[in-house]
Parts: C-alpha cells; sequence; structure tokens
C-alpha cells in the first residue's frame, strides 16, 4: 500500500483505525490504560492520516507542468 503513488487505500485504513480509536479512547473506557492507549492510537492514526496527506500532495506538485 505504501508503494502506491496516492496511498489512499493506506489513509483509507488509518481512518478507520481513527474511527475505532475514538470508540476505544470513549465509549469502551474503563480504565485509565484504556483512555491512554486510545488516545495514543488517535494521535498517531490521524499523524499518520495528515502525512499521507502531505506526502501525497507533495508527489501531484511534482507533476504539475512548470511556468
Amino acid at each position: 500500500l505504501l508503494h502506491t503513488p496516492l496511498m489512499s487505500e493506506a489513509n483509507a485504513i488509518c481512518g478507520i483505525i481513527v474511527v475505532g480509536a475514538l470508540i476505544a479512547a470513549g465509549a469502551e473506557a474503563n480504565s485509565p490504560l484504556t483512555i491512554f492507549l486510545g488516545t495514543s492510537a488517535v494521535a498517531l492514526a490521524t499523524f499518520n492520516v495528515v502525512g499521507g496527506y502531505l506526502v501525497t500532495e507533495r508527489m501531484l506538485k511534482m507533476f504539475k507542468k512548470k511556468g
């Protein structure tokens, strides 16, 4: 998935992970460890999605015609 030009599959998977992590951090939180792990998962997956879109934008700029 990481070698596709726009990495859309990886971004979609991370989007699903963000939703699952939000559920784990919120509704299913029974202990401080669960809250910590859920919050960490949300932060890391969000960072991964944003990074994927930034890389995609940079790759698209490489193919634009100059001038």
